[in-house]
């Protein structure tokens, strides 16, 4: 499955979500997002009970590259304050847009804190919810 078909199953795909925290084995070729992903349906006129967001763990298998931009400078980010992003496309630049692996996906996740992005391509994409429901 590719990010944006996991996206199109939630109901703000990972628009406001929060990064808790990221890791990579390069090795491995995989990534790991801890996120908390708002579940809440902006369209409903009546708020579900519970919180808005629910927490996950998004896994991308047969990574091809994890390129973390440097945060901007004016921007002032808390050390190990979590981190609002929002999903995009990945840019259109032609030296990663090679290593995308075949049948796989490139993508984005801006980083508001940083007003900069975590680029990645990948095979597939996994999402576990961390809470019970």
């Amino acid at each position: 499955m590719t990010l944006d078909e996991l996206a199109s199953q939630l109901p703000n795909g990972f628009h406001d979500a929060v990064l808790r925290s990221h890791s990579s084995d390069l090795a491995e070729q995989r990534a790991e997002f801890v996120l908390d992903v708002w579940v809440e349906d902006s369209d409903r006129s009546v708020v579900m009970e519970g919180e808005p967001y629910r927490p996950a763990h998004l896994e991308l298998f047969g990574l091809a590259y994890l390129v973390l931009d440097d945060p901007d400078p004016r921007y002032l980010a808390q050390s190990g304050a979590p981190l609002r992003i929002d999903a995009c496309a990945a840019d259109e630049n032609a030296d990663l847009a090679r290593q995308v692996p075949e049948g796989g996906f490139a993508g984005r996740f801006f980083v508001f804190e940083w007003n900069a992005f975590i680029h990645f391509a990948a095979r597939e994409a996994r999402l576990t919810w961390l809470d019970v429901h």
